[in-house]
């Protein structure tokens, strides 16, 4: 019999879990797990209902016509029967972003079980996770209705005061220009009057106009889900299989995260959560990564991540700090030229985020590796693209990474631009962003004939300007309109598009920084993997700022 912890009534029942049909060669099995929160709180009962008796891509998943589904526990229990036999159980789950209809992630999770269970060779080892929180995507039909209902409801929900000062507004601008356009016979006090009146009406209304694109555009709505559901249940999901995995006590579950822009808010506020803040280890800043009676924190992988860069600055109240020390490697990658975060993002944030400066209210997915100008070689010099921190030691083999803060910027054109040691005081010991390793795959390109890049326009400069930010805004729209367009770029999601960028991602989660190098075909000694590594990331033109307890780790490993 199960537990009260596990018995949830339909209409409260936090998620759903399907199970992606398996391939004729599957190693790893997948699920996707579904919020059931609505997208609007009054929706009707039978309209909320609709994903739980369905998905999208039906062909997707073991969904038998006619019989009823199995319920989220027997799948929790499926899920632990797996762990429990799996001699070194993990569980990678994928966070999808803002803005993302249900066929979008469950086609992108279908991706990512797709290529693991034809490039990882480890049966019987992982279980992949799909997981979706309840996003709204402001243009396509969905539980919110079309573009047009959206629109409708936009208004129709406007607050008594604000409804009244839109009408006022647009009756007095209205009968003003009225006047001003046909009435000749106004003495000049009288033209000054009405034109105050326009001017102050149209002020007003032009005011309670950006509210309604703002909510049209669904950005804080999802941020709202995100935060209020979206974590919610993914911890609940953690939480009950927790409670329900039986392991020996020196057997862990280690738990790795891949989340894409808004997700990355969702994974970071998991981890918190999930982070015991009354653990002496914690308190001490030497915590382990062991969470609950099964888990064990692993390997965080955030593309365009959309969260404050506050996030790896050190304060006096970092809110990750204490649980990204957790996490046994961590990976941001970025891009300069990222439109849904350069403008979107940071537009939208510009009210509610604490910052005074237009530098530090820049995303974490800004965040971009300073361009240098010195020889492709590693005796001295920092390379352009490769591991820019990396060096040869001056006496004696082996490298030496240097503090990321010395090469991590923000650039917003030539003229702008500030590199986190200028930002903040650094102190001593372990800070954030020593636990990052950075791809800036600002100049990626996977195909060296193309001269289009992959997230930007790849032109190599020391920044991108006013023009070449036009330039690419043109071609994320030819992207928009035709994927397959060759001078299309996408800016925020073209990470999963890009072969080596897909491969990194993917297999940075699944099998660590030591798994990737290996699957790269790089071997030899720790100091020959490094340099390999370098070179692969240079012929793509990436710049890499390896995260020092990452070579460290691995240097440890080699020495054993």
């Amino acid at each position: 019999m199960n537990s009260p912890d596990n018995q949830y009534l339909p209409d409260n029942q936090p998620y759903k879990i399907y199970e992606f049909k398996k391939s004729d060669q599957e190693k790893v099995p997948g699920y996707l797990v579904v919020s059931t929160a609505k997208l609007n709180v009054e929706t009707e009962e039978h309209n909320s209902n609709r994903y739980l008796s369905s998905v999208a891509n039906q062909k997707f998943f073991n969904i038998n016509d006619g019989q009823a589904e199995p319920s989220a526990q027997e799948m929790i229990e499926q899920i632990a029967k797996r762990l429990q036999s799996s001699p070194e159980p993990e569980i990678i789950i994928n966070i999808h972003g803002y803005s993302s209809t249900p066929s979008d992630t469950e086609i992108g999770c279908k991706k990512i079980y797709e290529y693991v269970n034809t490039h990882i060779q480890q049966p019987n080892k992982y279980i992949f996770i799909g997981y979706r929180w309840p996003s709204e995507n402001p243009t396509k039909t969905d539980e919110s209705g079309s573009f047009g209902q959206k629109l409708i409801n936009a208004f129709s929900s406007l607050p008594t005061l604000l409804a009244i000062n839109l009408g006022l507004g647009l009756t007095f601008s209205i009968g003003s220009a009225i006047v001003l356009l046909f009435l000749n016979i106004l003495s000049n006090s009288a033209v000054h009057f009405f034109t105050a009146i326009l001017i102050l009406s149209g002020i007003v209304s032009s005011v309670i106009f950006t509210l309604i694109i703002l909510r049209i555009s669904t950005y804080f709505r999802d941020t709202y889900r995100a935060s209020n559901y979206g974590v919610t249940d993914l911890v609940e999901l953690i939480r009950q299989l927790d409670h329900t995995v039986k392991l020996p006590a020196n057997k862990r579950i280690k738990l790795s995260f891949i989340s894409h822009s808004m997700g990355c808010f969702v994974v970071t506020d998991v981890i918190r959560i999930l982070s015991d803040v009354f653990d002496v280890k914690s308190i001490n800043k030497k915590p382990d990564s062991d969470i609950g009676n099964v888990f064990r924190l692993g390997r965080l992988v955030l593309v365009a991540p959309d969260i404050p860069v506050e996030s790896i600055l050190p304060g006096r109240a970092n809110f990750l700090r204490s649980s990204l020390r957790r996490c046994e490697e961590a990976y941001i990658f970025c891009n300069e030229g990222d439109l849904a975060l350069r403008f979107t993002s940071t537009a939208a944030n510009y009210f509610s985020f604490p910052a005074r400066t237009r530098i530090s209210g820049y995303r974490l997915g800004n965040i971009t590796v300073k361009h240098f100008n010195n020889k492709n070689d590693l005796v001295g010099h920092t390379p352009r693209y490769g591991v820019v921190n990396l060096h040869k030691q001056e006496y004696g083999k082996g490298y030496r990474l240097d503090n990321p803060y010395k090469y991590l910027e923000i650039r917003s054109s030539n003229r702008e631009h500030r590199r986190l040691e200028d930002i903040t005081e650094i102190s001593e010991g372990s800070v954030p962003a020593d636990l990052f390793t950075y791809f800036d795959c600002t100049d990626y390109k996977d195909n060296q004939i193309n001269q289009i890049g992959i997230v930007s326009s790849a032109i190599q400069k020391p920044a991108i300007n006013f023009g070449n930010y036009i330039s690419l805004t043109f071609a994320f729209i030819r992207k928009s309109i035709n994927n397959r367009d060759p001078q299309g770029v996408d800016t925020h999601t073209g990470y999963f598009a890009g072969g080596f960028s897909q491969k990194a991602i993917y297999e940075l989660a699944f099998l660590g920084f030591q798994g990737f190098l290996l699957s790269l075909s790089i071997q030899g000694d720790e100091s020959e993997q490094i340099s390999l590594f370098s070179q692969k990331c240079q012929e793509k033109q990436i710049q890499v700022i390896l995260a020092p307890q990452i070579y460290q780790q691995k240097t440890q490993k080699t020495q054993d």
